[in-house]
C-alpha cells in the first residue's frame, strides 16, 4: 500500500505542476484528456490504498477524483470532467450487462414477490417521509416559496420521487468486487434494480402533474403512459435485440469478446439515451436473456467484462467524483443534510418493520444497501432542470447536494451490509475489497 500512496501523491504533485504552469490548451481538446488520463491513473491508485486501509475501492475512486476536481484542488478543468459523460454511459451498460447475467429465472421466482413487495413498502415509506419534509421546508426554499400550495405540493412530489432512488451502479460495483454470493446479496440486487423500475414509472406520473399543475400544458394522461412505456418496454425489446446480437458474434466469429462488448455497451449507452430509452435497462434486459437462455456464455460474458471493465469503472468512479458539486452542498447543506438524514431513517425503519422475517440478515442490514445515489438520481435531477426551467435548477442543486453525501458514505454502508452478511469470501473481507 505504501507505493500506491507514493505514486498517488507523486501523481498529483505532477497535476498540481501542470496547473500551476498553465500548461493545458483548452482550445486543443486537452482538458479532456489531461481528465480522462489522471483520474484514471489516481483511481487506480486511490482504489488499492482504499483497498489496504479496508474499504470499498469505489470508494477510493470518488475520493480521489472529489480531490483533484474542479470543486476542490482544481487539478481537473471542468471542461474536461463534462467530456467524460461518454465513459459514463459506457460504464452503467457494462455494469447493468454484468447485472443482467446473475439475474436467473430461478433467482426471480425465489425472491421476486418479497422483494416487490418490501420495495413498494421502501419506496412508499421514503416518499412520504421526503415529501413531508420537503413540503415543510417550503419557507425556508427558495424555489418553494413564492409558488401556490398546490404548485408546492407537486413539486415536492416531483423531487421525493427523483431522491427515493437507489443505485444499481454503485451496489453491483460493490458485489462485484467483493465477490459476494448468497441469498442476501440477490436479494439487495434484485431491490436496488426493481425500484429503480418503480421510480422511472412514478417520475413519469409526477412529472406530468406537475406539467398540469404550472399550466405548461394539461395531463395528457395517453401521452404520459406512451411515454414510461415506451422507456421501459423498448428498452427491453432493445436489449432483447442486443442479447441476440451476442449470442450470434460469441457462437459465430467468438474472438476478441471484451473489446466487442465494450464497444456493444457504448452504443447501447449512446442509442439509448438518443432514443428515450434507459441503457441501464437495455443492458440489464440483454444480460438477463443471455444468462436464461445459454448459462456458459452468460459466464462467458462475466468473465469478459471483469478483464475489461476495471479501467472503466476506475475512470467512471473518479470522474463521478470529480463531477460532485462541492459548492452545491454548501449552498443549500442544511436542507440536503436533513433530507439526507430522513431518507436514511425512512430506509431503515421500512427495513425492520416490512423485511421478510424468515430472514435477520435482511432486517438489520439491508437498509445500508440502499443508501447509495448515482447515475439514475444524477439523470432524473438533469432532467427535472431541463423539463422546469423556472425552478428546475435550483431543486438540482438540492439534489445533487444530497447525492454527493450519499456517493461518500453509501459504497462503505453497502460493504458493511454484504460484510455483516457472511457472504463476502474470507480472503476479500480480510483484504479490505
Amino acid at each position: 500500500m505504501k507505493g500506491s500512496i507514493f505514486r498517488l501523491l507523486l501523481l498529483m504533485g505532477l497535476l498540481a505542476a501542470i496547473t500551476q504552469a498553465q500548461v493545458v490548451r483548452v482550445d486543443a481538446g486537452t482538458p479532456v484528456l489531461l481528465a480522462a488520463g489522471a483520474l484514471l491513473l489516481c483511481g487506480l491508485f486511490a482504489g488499492k490504498v482504499a483497498k489496504g486501509m479496508g474499504l470499498p475501492r469505489l470508494t477510493g475512486y470518488l475520493l480521489v477524483g472529489v480531490a483533484v476536481g474542479p470543486y476542490a484542488l482544481g487539478f481537473i478543468p471542468n471542461a474536461g470532467v463534462k467530456g467524460l459523460e461518454l465513459v459514463k454511459g459506457l460504464a452503467v451498460s457494462l455494469i447493468a450487462l454484468v447485472a443482467g447475467t446473475e439475474l436467473h429465472l430461478g433467482l426471480i421466482r425465489r425472491v421476486g414477490a418479497r422483494v416487490a413487495l418490501l420495495c413498494a413498502a421502501v419506496c412508499g415509506v421514503t416518499f412520504a417521509v421526503c415529501f413531508g419534509a420537503t413540503f415543510a421546508l417550503k419557507p425556508v426554499l427558495p424555489f418553494l416559496t413564492p409558488m401556490t400550495v398546490p404548485q408546492a405540493l407537486a413539486v415536492s412530489a416531483l423531487m421525493s420521487t427523483v431522491v427515493v432512488s437507489f443505485s444499481p451502479t454503485v451496489t453491483i460495483a460493490i458485489v462485484q468486487e467483493t465477490s459476494a454470493r448468497g441469498p442476501f446479496t440477490e436479494f439487495l440486487m434484485a431491490l436496488v434494480i426493481i425500484g429503480d423500475l418503480f421510480v422511472m414509472v412514478a417520475f413519469g406520473l409526477a412529472a406530468g402533474i406537475t406539467r398540469a399543475t404550472f399550466g405548461t400544458s394539461g395531463l395528457d394522461l395517453p401521452a404520459l403512459v406512451g411515454g414510461v412505456g415506451w422507456e421501459l418496454f423498448g428498452s427491453v425489446v432493445v436489449g432483447c435485440l442486443l442479447a441476440v446480437a451476442m449470442l450470434l458474434y460469441m457462437r459465430g466469429v467468438n474472438r476478441e469478446l471484451p473489446l466487442f462488448l465494450v464497444g456493444l455497451s457504448f452504443a447501447a449507452a449512446e442509442g439509448g439515451a438518443r432514443l428515450h430509452l434507459s441503457p441501464l435497462l437495455v443492458s440489464l434486459a440483454a444480460g438477463a436473456l443471455i444468462a436464461n437462455l445459454d448459462e456458459r456464455e452468460g459466464r462467458r460474458i462475466h468473465h469478459a467484462i471483469n478483464q475489461a471493465g476495471l479501467p472503466v469503472f476506475a475512470l467512471f468512479f473518479a470522474a463521478a467524483g470529480a463531477g460532485l458539486k462541492l459548492d452545491a452542498l454548501v449552498s443549500v447543506g442544511p436542507a440536503a443534510l436533513m433530507l439526507v438524514a430522513l431518507r436514511g431513517l425512512a430506509i431503515w425503519g421500512a427495513c425492520r418493520r416490512f423485511a421478510p422475517a424468515e430472514d435477520p440478515r435482511l432486517k438489520r442490514y439491508l437498509w445500508m444497501g440502499l443508501i447509495s445515489q448515482a447515475g439514475v438520481t444524477f439523470g432524473l435531477a438533469a432532467l427535472v432542470s431541463r423539463t422546469f426551467p423556472t425552478f428546475g435548477p435550483q431543486v438540482e442543486v438540492l439534489i445533487i447536494a444530497m447525492i454527493t453525501a450519499h456517493e461518500l458514505v453509501g459504497p462503505v454502508l453497502t460493504r458493511r451490509a454484504l460484510m455483516g452478511s457472511g457472504e463476502i469470501r474470507a480472503e476479500e473481507a480480510g483484504g479490505g475489497a
